[in-house]
């Protein structure tokens, strides 16, 4: 078991660095395709890699509206362009994040 949990611990760091590579390549694609606008489903706000997603959900819980917005805030390189996240202000940052904020 420890040495299951040491090969889990160690390999964070390297799916960290696959994460915001992944994350990297789609905010280049974000920032030339712009914001686009989806019938039935309304503007596309960001494009956020899987991986990404799902420790920010491990982190921040499953209500992904209340956090969402403000994570986007806090990294807007993530959000498409012109896309202007509503924060609630009670929530005073707490997501912290999982990704540096001067990757793009």
């Amino acid at each position: 078991m420890r040495q299951w949990w040491k090969h889990i611990d160690g390999s964070l760091p390297e799916e960290k660095v696959k994460c915001e590579l992944n994350q990297q390549m789609l905010a280049r694609v974000m920032a030339a395709q712009g914001s686009t606008q989806i019938e039935g489903l309304g503007q596309q706000a960001a494009r956020i890699d899987a991986r990404l997603f799902f420790r920010l959900q491990q982190q921040h819980g499953n209500q992904v509206h209340e956090w969402l917005p403000e994570y986007l805030k806090d990294n807007p390189h993530l959000c498409s362009k012109g896309y202007r996240p509503k924060v609630d202000p009670s929530r005073k940052g707490l997501t912290g994040g999982w990704m540096p904020k001067n990757a793009a």
